[in-house]
């Protein structure tokens, strides 16, 4: 027992220092702990000023190739058609033959009349010549005293209303005359200009009527575009507008010619005509790609249509300023000059934020805009920005309002 008692104090004593140098080692582990220095890099974006310039969207429609004038050639006297001139294909020129049609009854009654009134004319010029002879003689005793002014008087307008009923007939005449040459012209059927038949309507010993085309001519002018646009393009175009046509990978330059200003009835929408150059080299009825500029904006502040973005429907834009100008914060403040590593404590670590050789430091800004005309480039700003704002090309999800970043220097 005396034996145990005497190695006691031994054991506390090596307990002791067992301890004290455990916690000797805890302490200088604590006291040379490494600091922790956590490395952030800035959000990198690219920047550009706005645009002033045009811009215009372009609208591309489908057009058919059509022949220049087109001619649905009716009859001008119905009868039974007896003789036919043409056919499908054919070349024609102004006033070929393309039926014969049998209107004699109309033309015997025309020769009636013209008879009619060839003697009526001829009745009528002998009546004024014996009225001219009896004037002249009336004169005469007159003049010598053998009459009265009032029996010279009744012999002129004698001779006047003689002189006037072969006015009158020649008249009649002429009428009769140009009635009868009608007849006989609308006895056949002609072309009206130098161009194709493109079909025809008609057979041998068939009846022809005034409300039926016999044919249709198309001119040999150049072809021409039609197309069709909606009330809200109506407004946009005009005569003259400019046009491309694209076929088969080849683009031809043209223009418009002609807009109507009531719809269709059927389809509610405005016909177009347009010519352009090369309209022969393509097919009458082909369908071709029809472009123009439907809107347009000039000396407009303009911006890359990729750096608008939308927030619940409403557009807006980032700008930047940048940090090392005049008036800028403390917050982030790093230049080109001081390009590397900037060294920030906080809650007793110490952190760094990076920005590249040649970048610069800026403050991201979000502005809501109003916008314009937009196409795949470009898009125009009305409000909310000026010519001279900086604004940020580049998407990153870091950016948001008072967000920093570092700008990528110019290109060029």
């Amino acid at each position: 027992m005396e034996n145990e008692t005497k190695k006691s104090p031994k054991k506390k004593i090596i307990t002791i220092v067992v301890v004290v140098l455990a916690a000797l080692y805890v302490i200088f582990r604590f006291m040379n702990k490494e600091t922790v220095i956590e490395v952030t890099p800035l959000p990198t974006v690219s920047v550009g000023s706005p645009e002033v310039g045009d811009i215009s969207v372009e609208t591309s429609l489908v057009g058919t190739v059509e022949p220049g004038d087109v001619y649905y050639v009716m009859p001008k006297a119905a009868g039974e058609i007896t003789n036919i001139y043409v056919q499908a294909g054919d070349t024609v020129a102004a006033g070929d033959p393309i039926c014969d049609i049998d209107n004699s009854k109309m033309v015997d009654s025309a020769k009636v009349s013209l008879d009619s009134a060839k003697v009526a004319l001829d009745s009528a010029t002998e009546a004024e010549a014996l009225a001219r002879t009896n004037l002249d003689r009336m004169q005469a005793l007159l003049n010598t005293g053998d009459i009265s002014q009032q029996s010279y008087e009744s012999a002129k307008s004698s001779y006047d209303q003689a002189a006037a009923a072969v006015e009158s007939a020649k008249l009649q005449m002429e009428n009769a005359q140009l009635n009868y040459d009608t007849q006989v012209e609308y006895s056949t059927v002609t072309s009206p200009v130098n161009g194709r038949v493109e079909s025809t309507n008609m057979s041998m010993n068939a009846m022809a009527s005034q409300s039926s085309e016999v044919c249709v001519v198309s001119s040999d002018e150049s072809n021409k575009l039609t197309f069709s646009i909606t009330d809200r393009l109506l407004s946009e175009l005009s005569t003259g507008t400019p046009i491309k046509v694209s076929k088969q990978g080849e683009t031809y330059e043209g223009s418009i010619t002609r807009i109507e200003s009531l719809p269709n009835a059927q389809t509610g929408l405005y016909p177009v005509e347009a010519e352009f150059e090369g309209s022969d080299s393509i097919p009458k009825g082909a369908k071709v790609k029809v472009y123009f500029d439907s809107e347009s904006s000039e000396g407009a502040i303009l911006v890359n249509t990729d750096s608008v973005y939308y927030d619940g429907g409403n557009p807006y834009v980032y700008t930047i300023t940048y940090n090392d100008e005049a008036g800028a914060g403390e917050t982030g403040k790093a230049s080109a000059e001081e390009a590397g590593e900037t060294a920030v404590e906080t809650a007793g670590e110490t952190s760094q934020i990076l920005i590249g050789e040649g970048n610069r430091a800026a403050t991201i800004h979000k502005n809501a805009v109003e916008t314009g005309i937009s196409n795949m480039e470009k898009t125009e700003i009305i409000s909310g920005i000026e010519e001279d704002s900086i604004v940020v090309n580049t998407w990153t999800s870091q950016l948001y309002e008072g967000a920093q970043v570092q700008v990528l220097p110019a290109e060029g």
